[in-house]
């Protein structure tokens, strides 16, 4: 690791202390960690390589990702292994057949048109995952299809932040990929959204609804970062600060006087030692993997990882 990084590694580890909370609303306590990407040993930072790098990206197929939306979908509710007693099957078995078969004639149309197809599986809970599919098209354009995802907390001031330039504005595609991005919506829209609960009874009767996006760009990173953002897995923004303020509700009077002072120093250090400090909230259904990060002059990644678990108390 440069000797540089490593410095800024050293003063985070120090200014993070192990007794420092952070918690989002309605989250169980959660805490900073450090975090250093060294591009040399590593590559370049993106979301597609932090996702391999952490083990919360893996390779599949795109039969497997085809039967798990459909069993999402005839199931109704995301864990698999909460079955409640008094349930009824959100769609009939002629709907789910129907849609099957549309299903099928989507992948068909992908194999067909794209290619270095990659299908890639998301997952950080082991009751909880969810599926993605790239490919390139003739034109060097990326696509990128993605259901979506439940997302059972918001950010309520915590982190300070600002909208980053829309990726979808800076879009030159090629004639063949417009042609096939109408394609696509055409058999997308043939699959309506279907009602899936989070958390099933106990009062709670949380649901989202499931149906699949498209994310397209003439690089593969970008095609995926549009997709998760219109899937609801993924915010991008520009860094600022810790919101002691927004962060003060879970405190009492004595760690009000102590944790101020010291998100202050944090705050201080990111935006004097970083450069272009951005946020990555990545969502998993009920976890939060949330990424403070700029870069070195060493042009190396630096900041901080938070992973913070919704609080599910109905």
């Amino acid at each position: 690791m440069n000797l540089e990084t490593e410095k800024i590694l050293g003063t985070l580890e120090v200014l993070i202390e192990k007794s420092l909370e952070f918690r989002l609303h309605y989250n169980h306590y959660s805490s900073l960690i450090p975090f250093v990407w060294d591009v040399k040993e590593k590559g370049d930072f993106s979301l597609l390589n932090l996702g391999r790098d952490r083990k919360w990206i893996t390779l599949t197929d795109i039969d497997v990702a085809v039967k798990s939306w459909q069993a999402l979908e005839r199931r109704g509710y995301l864990n698999p292994d909460d079955f409640p007693d008094d349930y009824e099957d959100r769609i009939t078995p002629e709907l789910a057949d129907a849609r099957a078969k549309i299903y099928e004639t989507f992948a068909d149309a992908i194999q067909k048109n794209l290619q270095n197809i990659q299908v890639l599986k998301f997952s950080k809970i082991p009751v909880y995952s969810f599926y993605i599919v790239l490919g390139q098209t003739t034109d060097n354009d990326w696509f990128c299809f993605s259901q979506t995802v439940a997302r059972e907390t918001k950010l309520q001031g915590e982190i300070k932040c600002s909208n980053l330039p829309d990726l979808t504005m800076q879009l030159s595609l090629g004639s063949n990929t417009a042609k096939l991005q109408y394609n696509f919506q055409q058999i997308i829209n043939q699959l309506p959204p279907i009602n899936i609960y989070g958390y099933y009874g106990g009062g709670y009767d949380y649901q989202f609804k499931h149906y699949l996006v498209q994310g397209i760009a003439n690089s593969q990173e970008k095609a995926l970062l549009i997709a998760l953002q219109k899937a609801g897995m993924l915010d991008i923004a520009q860094f600022h600060e810790f919101d002691t303020e927004a962060l003060s509700w879970m405190w009492d009077e004595k760690e009000i006087g102590d944790f101020y002072p010291k998100y202050h120093k944090i705050n201080q250090f990111l935006n004097q030692n970083l450069t272009n400090l951005k946020m990555f909230r990545c969502s998993f259904w009920n976890l939060e993997c949330i990424y403070i990060f700029g870069q070195t002059k060493a042009e190396d990644i630096a900041g901080i990882y938070i992973e913070s678990e919704f609080d599910y108390n109905p």
